[in-house]
């Protein structure tokens, strides 16, 4: 019996106990379910050429030796094999292939082998979040089937484009727009045609990337028109359901009488809106401003699929015991390690973290995948241990960002250290020094902040204004990361700014310090140092 013919038979307590039974886990329970589970991929992966590569030939019998034996792992461990789609190498064959960007360009996209048990698990994880996202209280959910979805995330071969599919045959939702039409369109094509086929038809699930859900939504009042406004919707709107013909005269007659704007609340009442993106704390508050509903925030990515969620409080996130085995690298460790790249950082356990500290995530695949102990590079704060007011008894978190070294915008580029050198050198921009550090602006939208020095060449021909430097490797920075440039477009965001400071500062401030200043996101007080000794231009 499939998800559809459970809920028309309104079986609401077995549904709930089948997917979000996990929550009332005991950390021991949750523990030893990470336990089994890991120790059969061990056994597993042991025996193909990736995992003796991986595991140097080790045949780990307990968590313990696994820990010890096998070392931490980037990509760049795996890239010769599944680059290349070695699948007599895998551990399990994989069923499709999905890809992602590779440090903002620098490199070839990564691949990763999806299996057909790890899609299974994949379509189990997304239908709890979407309960999750319907619930108000622990084991009540309006989720229906044909509910009205709006898809507004990337399609295969991209992580969020199994999700249409994993469900298939599942959950029967009605999505906008349709995905294999959706498959042809650009992604900004896709998620405004999705507004638009919602304005005939309701919302009720919006999933998509924080960033451009909030972009949209500051956008909305001009796609429907306020007071004194003409819209193209109006026209769209006679083929319009009359239900929401109604909600659109009644909004527009408000405006007309009040002034203001019309937003998706007036419009919407969706059951529930679910986002991700590497800064969704950053857009969260405004989203639930301009729907009235609160988002709720899930965490996935190429590497270890759909692996967490907030709940019902919409609160701080689980994540799933099933999915893959975590592994958390204190702050701490991360920065040693990050200062010195022989040293090995320790890792803890879902049963070892602290309240309020940071971790480095690692992760290890369940089910036949490919990676082991793998630095996905993303950074959580463990929120609590318990949840007595929910019942949750194992802890939850929040994200944080992706590790120092990266500079992520809104989950749209990955810049690194390569890809700003590779900028400035292709660019032809004379600059002696540099540092760059992520920042917000005053509406909390994230952008990169580079601060150059120019060499006696830039200097003598006077080519030092901020904002000349800036517009010319912006222009590059598009070239080198396609990303990039769908930042301003789709997000409104302009994400460089550039701080020229006198030329020789970043070398005084070494010297007195006696180190090197990290290139990508420095420490605060390293930047506030060097700001002293500067004379900005």
């Amino acid at each position: 019996m499939n998800l559809d013919q459970k809920l028309h038979q309104k079986m609401y307590r077995e549904i709930w106990q089948q997917y979000c039974g996990f929550l009332d886990l005991s950390l021991s329970e949750y523990m030893a379910m990470q336990e089994r589970l890991m120790l059969e991929q061990i056994t597993l992966y042991a025996k193909c050429p990736l995992g003796r590569k991986i595991m140097g030939g080790a045949a780990p019998r307990t968590l313990d030796e696994f820990r010890a034996a096998v070392p931490l792992t980037t990509y760049g461990d795996y890239a010769d094999i599944l680059l290349e789609k070695r699948e007599e190498l895998l551990p399990a064959k994989p069923v499709i292939w999905i890809e992602t960007t590779w440090e903002g360009g620098h490199h070839p996209i990564k691949t990763a082998p999806y299996t057909q048990s790890m899609i299974d698990h994949h379509r189990g994880s997304i239908i709890s979040t979407m309960l999750l996202a319907t619930s108000d209280r622990k084991g009540r959910f309006s989720l229906r089937s044909r509910d009205s979805f709006l898809f507004g995330m990337a399609p295969l071969p991209y992580f969020t484009g199994i999700i249409p599919y994993a469900i298939e045959g599942e959950l029967s939702l009605r999505f906008m727009p349709e995905v294999n039409t959706a498959q042809k369109m650009s992604f900004g094509e896709r998620n405004k045609t999705g507004f638009k086929l919602g304005l005939l038809n309701d919302i009720d699930i919006f999933f998509g990337m924080s960033g451009v859900v909030a972009r949209m939504s500051e956008m909305f009042p001009d796609m429907v028109g306020g007071k004194g406004k003409k819209s193209s919707a109006l026209q769209m709107l006679k083929k319009a359901k009359p239900h929401m013909l109604y909600r659109l005269i009644r909004a527009r007659a408000k405006v007309n009488a009040e002034g203001g704007e019309i937003y998706p609340k007036d419009l919407w009442h969706p059951k529930a809106l679910m986002c991700g993106g590497t800064d969704s704390t950053c857009f969260k508050k405004k989203i639930e401003y301009y729907w009235g509903v609160r988002p709720l925030e899930i965490f996935g990515g190429t590497e270890p699929t759909c692996i967490a969620t907030e709940t019902w409080s919409k609160d701080g996130m689980v994540f799933f015991p099933d999915v893959c085995f975590y592994e958390f690298i204190p702050e701490r460790e991360m920065l040693k390690n990050l200062e010195n790249p022989d040293f090995k950082p320790r890792t803890f356990l879902m049963d070892e973290l602290v309240a309020g500290e940071k971790y480095e995530l690692v992760i290890s695949n369940f089910k036949g995948g490919a990676f082991m102990r793998y630095r996905v590079g993303d950074v959580f704060r463990c929120k609590r241990i318990i949840n007595e007011a929910d019942g949750i008894r194992f802890p939850q978190f929040e994200y944080v960002d992706r590790i120092p070294t990266v500079i992520d915008i809104a989950g749209f580029t990955r810049i690194t250290e390569n890809t700003i050198r590779k900028a400035i050198t292709v660019s032809g921009v004379q600059i002696h020094d540099w540092f760059a550090a992520k920042r917000y602006d005053s509406d909390s939208r994230p952008y990169m902040q580079l601060y150059v020095e120019m060499s006696e060449a830039a200097i003598l021909t006077g080519v030092v204004a901020a904002d000349v430097i800036r517009d010319h490797l912006s222009a590059y920075f598009k070239y080198i990361d396609v990303d990039y440039s769908d930042l301003k477009k789709m997000l409104g965001i302009d994400p460089l700014v550039v701080t020229v400071i006198e030329t020789g500062t970043i070398e005084r401030y070494e010297e007195s310090h006696r180190r090197r200043i990290r290139r990508m996101n420095p420490p605060h007080y390293d930047v506030v140092e060097i700001e002293k000794l500067a004379r900005l231009r």
